[in-house]
């Protein structure tokens, strides 16, 4: 029997107030405040003088602003409209919700009422609201919370990170105010203080399916009074093979001890996709409800958020991370995912960041994992560098921006790791760093998320400039005045050694830490001690070997080594290359390699501060004998799908898709099947 399935609405049913009664009302408060916020005096003329009662004015416009604040929340996303009690409106309150976001509106009555529920909503945008505050507030209505000694617990979460566990626990403890006790449980951290609470008697238990699962073998957990089990990041328990055992076995035993299917399992996540279908079906009632707020949308990341990807070689991202952070991260905090521990390690020490970041992944003791978190929390960390621990659920409203190191193999990670900044409401940034042969994998995950990917090269030097002088005047602002006597006579004699402006302009160039200079950078490769340089033909040019044979005839005194990246523009009426700096030359009456101008009439040469449109690399995620990402991993295996062509390991790897072609013979076809040596797509991969 199908799911009922509630459609996505982008709450067009929304009622407001008319404007003119809300103009009417502003007019009354007005003349309300006129009269209010003026006193009576006499001066020595006995003149009757108006004064201003300052204090009163102010209370008067922060409760007129109060209130139209309350007149602006659509009529149904008002906590007063669902059956929430007082005492959790003002709990709520203490962290600055007055309303609830769509998904959440979405799900309250549902779950409220019993039903059993799959939701699908955006990153950011208040899932794990969505299920614990109907959860607590019918806990509450059926005067579930007894305080009594060993009683257990009504309702158990799993999450897939330690860090995500914590979160949602803190989450149910503020929500619900003292009327429960939540316990939070997962590796890490020693057995007996678990084993203690649960032993006095706990409301929930929020954890990852491993340590759940060895509280309910050794018997510490007791499962017969469970209402509610839930499911956050559902998509990544029930189909990552880390989760599955554990997940399946927790869930099995809920049946086991259970004698009646008489608590809702509630399930939620950013993304599900069809392979956990069947395992869902598995656990949930006939008629649960699927609530999905993305639904056909073409977009299936935050719409808060800029997507940027960035070309860089390997080597080049960790000297450009910083100026990233600068120019993107704005004054908040930056979440940096690596592709591996050793990657983050490397990249926490590095000169650039090391100062600001923090390094956070799953060899981490729990105990220094909780101190950076809340370090980071706090701002005392600007950057995390970490894997993908930290790429689900965690909810941290201060990140503005997000970096890649490099793509992520699968669109689900792109979502969720994207997903970190641009939460409740705020503006964001994702910027992806890429090498040219990931190319073709950056365009498989802006198919399939819907994303619009901006080609960006690292930053300018003006762009950076501009960035870290407006730090610093936030921090010059921040002087204490009372220190500023003690700078005078130094400050006196700067300015007569160099003039009050370049004085000034130095001391912000040692501020900013580039008082020796910004290096030139390759827009191809963000590489240092690199210019690009954009060769416009004019008319269509067959390969970029017709602009390398003018250098190397030419300019005999350029090296081979000292240019690469040869790309056609994707008109194919021009070339970009990039050059050692040392060799270039960018004067008011044009470009000059090794010395001398160029002259080729026939081609206009500069030096571009951002790529044109270039041509795809051919060769390489073009499909070839198996079709770009169409397979899936191949083989009798069936790969990452269930219905993937190819041959065991020996036919390709067809990609990551779940109807996909096979692939050749050997490792054929790279990702994308078809001949032994066609890259991430068939084909030749040169």
């Amino acid at each position: 029997m199908p799911a009922s399935t509630m459609p996505m609405n982008e709450s067009e049913d929304r009622k407001s107030y008319s404007k003119s009664y809300k103009d009417s009302k502003k007019r009354d408060r007005s003349e309300d405040s006129k009269k209010a916020n003026k006193k009576i005096k006499f001066d020595d003329d006995s003149a009757a003088v108006e004064e201003p009662v300052v204090e009163k004015e102010q209370e008067q416009q922060d409760q007129d602003q109060e209130e139209e604040e309350e007149d602006a929340i659509p009529e149904n996303l008002k906590l007063t409209n669902f059956r929430i009690t007082e005492s959790t409106i003002q709990n709520l309150a203490t962290k600055g919700i007055k309303s609830l976001f769509e998904i959440q509106a979405k799900t309250f009555d549902t779950i409220y009422d019993g039903k059993d529920v799959l939701a699908r909503a955006r990153t950011g945008t208040g899932k794990t609201l969505a299920f614990a505050l109907p959860v607590i507030e019918k806990l509450a209505a059926d005067n579930a919370f007894t305080n009594r000694r060993g009683r257990s617990p009504r309702v158990l979460v799993l999450c897939p990170t330690r860090d995500l566990a914590k979160q949602v626990c803190g989450d149910f403890e503020y929500i619900s105010g003292s009327r429960l006790t939540a316990l939070p449980v997962y590796g890490g951290t020693p057995y007996n203080e678990q084993t203690s609470v649960f032993r006095q008697g706990c409301d929930v238990v929020v954890g990852t399916p491993g340590r759940v699962m060895d509280h309910i073998k050794f018997g510490n957990m007791k499962l017969n009074d469970l209402k509610y089990i839930v499911l956050d990041e559902a998509d990544e328990m029930l189909d990552a093979r880390g989760f599955q055992e554990d997940m399946f076995n927790v869930l099995d035993k809920i049946k086991e001890q259970k004698t009646s299917h008489d608590y809702q399992t509630l399930l939620f996540s950013a993304t599900v996709p069809e392979s956990v279908m069947e395992t869902i079906n598995r656990f949930v009632r006939e008629d649960y409800v699927r609530i999905d707020l993305i639904g056909n949308a073409k977009n299936r990341t935050n719409t808060n958020i800029r997507h940027i990807a960035m070309p860089s070689s390997y080597q080049a991202r960790a000297d450009i991370i910083g100026d990233v952070v600068n120019v993107y991260g704005k004054s908040g905090l930056t979440v940096i995912f690596c592709a591996t521990k050793s990657d983050a390690n490397e990249l926490g020490t590095h000169d650039k960041i090391k100062q600001d970041a923090a390094v956070l992944h799953g060899d981490i003791a729990q105990t220094s994992r909780e101190s950076t978190m809340k370090a980071f929390r706090e701002g005392k960390h600007k950057c995390i560098v970490c894997t993908d621990v930290l790429a689900r659920g965690l909810d941290i409203p201060q990140v503005d921006l997000v970096i890649n190191c490099q793509p992520p193999k699968d669109t689900e990670s792109y979502v969720h790791r994207s997903g970190r900044t641009g939460r409740a409401g705020r503006s964001g940034v994702c910027v992806t760093f890429y090498k040219p042969q990931e190319e073709g994998l950056l365009n498989f995950i802006s198919k399939k998320t819907g994303v619009q990917f901006e080609t960006m090269s690292a930053p300018r030097p003006e762009d950076i400039i501009k960035a870290t002088t407006e730090d610093c005047f936030k921090s010059i602002d921040s002087v204490n005045p009372t220190v500023l006597p003690l700078f005078i006579e130094s400050a006196q004699q700067l300015i007569e050694k160099h003039g009050a402006e370049e004085a000034v302009a130095s001391a912000l160039a040692f501020m900013t830490g580039y008082h020796q200079g910004i290096p030139s950078r390759s827009l191809l490769t963000s590489m240092e001690n690199q210019i690009t340089l954009y060769f416009n033909v004019g008319q269509p040019v067959n390969h970029p070997g017709y602009i390398r044979n003018i250098i190397n005839r030419e300019y005999s005194d350029i090296a081979y080594e000292e240019t690469r990246g040869w790309r056609m523009t994707a008109d194919r009426t021009g070339v970009v290359a990039d050059f050692a700096s040392s060799k270039v030359e960018v004067k008011e009456d044009g470009v000059y390699l090794a010395g001398r101008a160029w002259h080729d009439t026939r081609i206009e040469l500069s030096a571009p501060t951002q790529l044109p449109e270039l041509a795809e690399r051919e060769g390489r995620f073009q499909g070839g004998g198996g079709g770009g990402y169409g397979g899936g991993r191949g083989g009798g295996r069936g790969g990452y799908g269930r219905n993937n062509g190819g041959g065991g390991y020996g036919g390709g790897r067809g990609g990551y898709n779940r109807n996909g072609g096979g692939g050749g013979g050997g490792y054929g076809g790279g990702y994308g099947g078809g001949n032994r040596r066609g890259g991430y797509g068939g084909g030749n991969r040169y």
